[in-house]
C-alpha cells in the first residue's frame, strides 16, 4: 500500500505539476498578449506621431515654399518696376536725341535754304546786270552816232 500511495503520490504531484506548468504556460501566454498589445498600441502611436510629424513638416514646407514665392514675387515686381523706368527713361532719353537730330536737321535744312535764296539772290542780280550790259549795248548800237 505504501507503494500505491507512493504511486498515487507521484500522481498527485505529477498533477500538480502539470498543472502548475498549464498555469505557467497560460501566464506566459497571457503576458505574450499583453506584450504584443502593449506593442501594437506602441507601434500604433509610434506611427501617428511620424504621421502627425509628417503632416507638420509638408505644412512647414508649404509655409516655406510660400514664403519663398512671395519673396520671388516680390523680387519679381521689384525687377519690372526697374526695367519699367530704365525702358522710360531710356524712352525719354532717345525722344531728346530725336528732337536734338530733328533740330539740327531743320537747323541745316534751313541754312542751306538761306545758302540757297541767297546764291538764287546773287544770280539774279548778276543777270539783271548782264540784262542791263547787253540793253545798254543794244541802246548804243541802236543810238545814231
Amino acid at each position: 500500500m505504501a507503494q500505491a500511495m507512493n504511486g498515487s503520490g507521484n500522481n498527485v504531484d505529477e498533477i500538480r505539476y502539470r498543472s502548475h506548468l498549464a498555469r505557467l504556460e497560460k501566464d506566459r501566454e497571457a503576458e505574450i498578449r499583453q506584450k504584443e498589445e502593449q506593442h501594437r498600441e506602441n507601434l500604433s502611436k509610434t506611427i501617428e506621431d511620424q504621421n502627425r510629424q509628417l503632416e507638420q513638416i509638408r505644412k512647414d514646407f508649404d509655409v516655406r515654399i510660400s514664403n519663398e514665392a512671395e519673396a520671388l514675387g516680390q523680387k519679381l515686381a521689384a525687377i519690372r518696376e526697374r526695367n519699367r523706368a530704365l525702358t522710360a527713361s531710356e524712352q525719354e532719353a532717345g525722344e531728346k536725341e530725336a528732337e536734338k537730330i530733328h533740330a539740327q536737321y531743320a537747323s541745316r535744312i534751313d541754312q542751306e535754304k538761306r545758302t540757297g535764296e541767297e546764291q538764287i539772290t546773287r544770280l539774279q542780280e548778276q543777270y539783271r546786270k548782264i540784262a542791263e550790259g547787253y540793253r545798254t549795248q543794244a541802246n548804243e548800237k541802236g543810238k545814231p552816232s
